[in-house]
């Protein structure tokens, strides 16, 4: 039975549903991550001040790290679909291996420095010892 080798889809999809079926997703995650930030910040805020305090200092982590890993498996993603692109499987399953090891890299870089770092930062914009526990904690 003879194969048939599936055409790239970048190359013959129109520009529109092309737009619509990659955009979209990055999009809507997007815009979930951002509502999820809103909505914590709302129903913390009703805990009391600390709590609402506490989520604005680890704010800007939580987006540090989405933005290193998530600009990762963008690249790992590019790079993936540009060596199947060019018919190298094995260089492309390389790069997804390579790609798990990152992310766990990431996990372990961030994990030690908010173990080391997390109080201190807080501490330093937050003058309640309640608002630096609850920020220590979130973040």
């Amino acid at each position: 039975m003879a194969e048939t080798k599936q055409e790239n889809k970048m190359g013959v999809m129109p520009v529109n549903r092309l737009l619509i079926t990659m955009a979209l997703p990055m999009i809507v995650s997007m815009l979930v991550q951002a509502m999820y930030n809103v909505v914590d910040s709302i129903f913390v805020s009703r805990i009391c001040e600390d709590a609402l305090t506490a989520v604005s200092l680890a704010f800007p982590v939580q987006n540090l790290m989405i933005a290193i890993s998530s600009g990762t498996g963008v690249g790992v993603n590019t790079l993936m679909s540009r060596e199947y692109a060019h018919g190298r499987e094995e260089r492309a399953d390389a790069a997804a291996g390579t790609g798990v090891v990152l992310a766990l890299a990431s996990w372990a870089v961030f994990a030690l420095v908010s173990v080391l770092i997390m109080r201190p930062y807080v501490a330093m914009s937050a003058a309640s010892p309640l608002a630096v526990e609850y920020g220590v904690t979130y973040g």
